[in-house]
């Protein structure tokens, strides 16, 4: 159910802004939200619920008060915001790149080759988080929100999913020796990654 949460949102966000239909601005929003807790919410942690109820009221005081078409804005610019940050904290000196601890969590030991590579790779979300989130921010404040829409819904999810893809493959290539997870599998061992 979690997966089909993150889908609807970049839908419902972008009917929203097409049919000008301020309830759809609030659907698409706890879509997301409903999404990112969707473990506490199902494992029916009071916190969690709560949290869920009071952004829906934000929402609606929110449409009351004429703002709820930024409310669409935030998650195009807090998700990759966040992310962005991950990605960048893990790089400073000291620090384990997070694409690297991934591959530990996956992989076990890593070579220095890898090491190298992983860390690579997380300076390449880096440059990739921030400049969508630099295109957002341009289209929030200069294009129409239609166009804002389409690159924010559609086109910047595309590019991470391309980015991600691309990677995967030509890790393959670059690692022929090591075993590599099939795809699906690759992608399940990334959603069960948990920080420690």
């Amino acid at each position: 159910m979690q997966v089909p949460l993150f889908l609807a949102y970049p839908v419902l966000a972008h009917l929203a802004v097409e049919l000008q239909l301020p309830w759809l601005q609030c659907a698409a929003v706890l879509c997301a939200c409903a999404a990112v807790f969707y473990r506490a919410l199902r494992a029916g942690s009071a916190a969690a619920w709560a949290g869920l109820a009071a952004c829906a009221g934000a929402l609606l005081a929110l449409q009351r008060m004429g703002g709820g078409r930024w409310v669409l804005f935030l998650p195009s610019v807090m998700l990759p915001a966040l992310v962005l940050s991950a990605f960048a904290v893990s790089l400073l000196p000291g620090r384990v790149a997070l694409v690297t601890r991934f591959a530990r969590a996956m992989d076990g030991a890593l070579s220095e080759e890898q090491v190298r590579y992983t860390r690579a790779v997380t300076w390449l979300w880096v440059v990739a988080t921030a400049a969508l989130l630099a295109v957002t921010l341009l289209l929030i404040a200069f294009a129409s929100v239609q166009a804002w829409s389409v690159f924010a819904n559609f086109i910047s999810y595309s590019l991470i999913g391309l980015l991600f893809a691309a990677e995967y493959l030509y890790r393959r290539h670059r690692f022929p020796q090591h075993a590599h997870p099939d795809f699906i599998a690759f992608v399940r061992g990334l959603s069960r990654y948990r920080p420690r």
